[in-house]
């Protein structure tokens, strides 16, 4: 039997592998069965070290992981399940962990999901009550040995630590600088909150994949990264050059060469596997951990081929590199291209000046040194008017006065809870379809929303106006907390002054660092 996946992953004379299964509907249909004699054959050969279980993979309705995961876990195989944000509320959320803790199934592939796109008598309500962020965070607390707060139904209560074993995932894949560094800024706080190795999305650049192990590096993101090698055939491949799944593309150079490639060899999906087995002896070569395979058929014999074909090339790896170009001639790379191998040197190119920032924004950074700001300007004398008129029949006209203003400002969505200062002044409940607070998902596509694909995605203008201001940093340092629903459609301007929104939690963490002990 194969190493368990956390030991191979902190073994570093261990390459991880690791393969993606994709549960249907039903444990009645033939697809489950294939499923688990994949298992089985999986378990007897040893090379795979963890099958990862997909969580209602693109938005559609889909059999439990942790249902398959319990199988899988009896058959002897350590499986992985996707914990997404998208279909549960908070509470939901650490209920089903109180339940994967109880059933013995700790690694968890923790992301924020694909938007839903159908469910019964049409598309279902989207959650996303927690980003990953949040989500990580709670599971570290939870590892730890979550502490009840006094005002919780046995409160007080420190509750046994948990051992969970959480990564995330991550895209390098991106064409523009406002579109890929958020991206990465957002893997700080990943890590910050609790993650233990990295996966990343699907993608077909070198350059790209390299660019991600070198930022790794210089940044001392120091956990296991394993790179997401999808098994791609001609029909797959028109697909992403369509532009149809989220995250994933192929340009149409990259498309001619596979379909060339696919005709040379007289067989597509022998051709995707050998393809695929080029891309992970790359991997392995430029010093990934390990590689985590998805897009196959369930047939071991095929992953068999797979792994054996990866370790026949891997001593040649340099040779296949230049089979692995697959950006647009504008695609930004963060460090400058090694002309010798096709991968990066360890020189960052310097970003390119953005454009000015609307008035507005700078009108709206001066009126929050003068009201929201600690220390600053009126905010002593606004936190007194906050106190003198909560509670009395003139709160209501100040609420109405304030999203009055905010609604033809901000397009206001009245949440209680505002989140416009940390967002360059661009309301993320309303610009986000995803409301996350952290950082962007990995589905936008050329800087465009995955799901309103004729809108510009939220993180890209938030990048951009944070940026011609010198503040893009915040994007990688600052902690959001998530919206407290309590204060929908209360005022956001008292309840900050007040300190009952999210800023309080962030006011409790600095105060808990100051009491500690240097």
């Amino acid at each position: 039997m194969a190493r368990s996946f956390r030991e191979s992953l902190n073994d570093k004379e261990t390459f991880t592998f690791t393969y993606e299964l994709v549960p249907g509907r039903s444990t009645r249909l033939r697809q489950f069965e294939r499923i688990i004699n994949f298992a089985r054959a999986a378990a007897e050969d040893g090379r795979l070290h963890g099958l990862t279980i997909t969580e209602n993979a693109g938005g559609h309705p889909a059999l439990s992981p942790a249902v398959l995961g319990r199988e899988i876990l009896e058959i002897g195989l350590e499986p992985i399940l996707h914990f997404t944000c998208k279909d549960k509320n908070r509470n939901q959320i650490e209920s089903s962990l109180f339940a994967r803790d109880r059933e013995g199934l700790h690694n968890l592939l923790v992301m924020t999901g694909d938007f839903p796109r159908y469910g019964f008598m049409g598309k279902a309500k989207p959650v996303f009550d927690l980003d990953v962020v949040h989500l990580l965070k709670l599971i570290t607390e939870m590892e730890k040995g979550i502490e009840l707060p006094p005002e919780a139904p046995g409160g007080g209560v420190k509750l046994p630590p948990m051992p969970f074993f959480k990564g995330c995932v991550v895209t390098p894949f991106k064409r523009f600088e406002a579109e890929l560094m958020p991206q990465y800024y957002k893997l700080h706080k990943k890590i910050r909150a609790g993650a233990q190795y990295v996966i990343t999305q699907v993608g077909f650049d070198a350059r790209k994949f390299h660019e991600l192990l070198l930022y790794m590096k210089d940044e001392g993101l120091n956990v296991p990264l394993i790179g997401g090698v999808f098994v791609m055939d001609v029909r797959m491949a028109r697909l992403f050059n369509k532009g149809i799944i989220p995250g994933i593309y192929v340009t149409n150079d990259y498309l001619a060469h596979i379909e060339i490639e696919s005709k040379k060899i007289g067989d597509h999906y022998k051709a995707a596997l050998l393809r695929a087995a080029k891309l992970i002896a790359i991997l392995r070569g430029i010093g990934y951990d390990g590689v985590h395979i998805c897009g196959a058929k369930v047939n071991y014999d095929d992953i068999a081929f797979l792994l054996d074909k990866a370790e026949e090339f891997y001593p040649r790896w340099q040779e296949f590199l230049p089979e692995f170009h697959n950006a647009h001639p504008d695609t930004f790379y963060l460090y400058r291209k090694d002309p010798t191998t096709g991968l990066n040197t360890n020189e960052r190119i310097e970003t390119a000046e953005s454009a000015r920032a609307p008035l507005m924004f700078h009108i709206n950074l001066k009126v929050h040194d003068l009201f929201f700001e600690p220390g600053k300007g009126f905010y002593n004398q606004a936190v007194k008017f906050a106190r003198k008129i909560s509670g009395t029949r003139y709160e209501k006209w100040f609420t109405k006065f304030e999203y009055t203003a905010k609604e033809l400002l901000f397009d206001c969505q009245r949440c209680g809870d505002c989140f416009l200062g940390e967002m360059a002044y661009l309301c993320p409940q309303r610009g986000c379809a995803k409301n996350i607070l952290n950082g962007p998902c990995g589905g936008s596509q050329n800087g465009y929303c995955e799901v309103y694909p004729d809108k510009i995605c939220h993180y890209v203008k938030v990048y951009e106006r944070l940026k011609a201001v010198g503040k893009r940093h915040l994007l990688r340092e600052e902690f959001v907390p998530p919206r407290d629903w309590s204060l929908t459609g209360t005022s956001s301007w008292l309840n900050f002054w007040l300190g009952k929104d999210h800023h309080r939690h962030n006011k409790a963490g600095k105060n808990q660092e100051k009491d500690s002990p240097k």
